[in-house]
């Protein structure tokens, strides 16, 4: 029976081990930031008298134009996760009475 053949000893010495991982009580700067909840507030909850953005939509392609189409198309985003399940793979598997109560949401703002 052979025996393997000894591997070549090392050029270099090994690394040293990690360091122990820090306890997140000790030091809150370590903790990883998460991004937090959108719900645009500012845009839902305007006083009665401030007037609304204003947002033109090219009616042949059906695309906003302006400086204030990031935060509709945000506003949007967030009334749909509230509204709709996250199951549905498409907008058309959406039934009209959930998407008549989307737009009657958005209306309303």
């Amino acid at each position: 029976m052979a025996t393997p053949p000894a591997s070549p000893p090392p050029s270099h010495p090994p690394p040293p081990p990690p360091p122990p991982p820090a306890v997140a009580s000790t030091c809150p700067s370590t903790l990883k930031q998460t991004r937090k909840v959108t719900r645009l507030r500012s845009l839902a909850t305007r006083p009665p008298g401030a007037e609304k953005p204003v947002v033109h939509v090219d009616p042949a392609t059906s695309k906003a134009n302006g400086p204030q189409k990031k935060k509709l198309r945000t506003y949007l985003g967030i009334v749909v996760r509230d509204k709709i399940d996250v199951t549905y793979e498409t907008w058309k598997e959406v039934s009209a009475s959930q998407k008549d109560l989307i737009w009657e949401d958005i209306q309303v703002f």
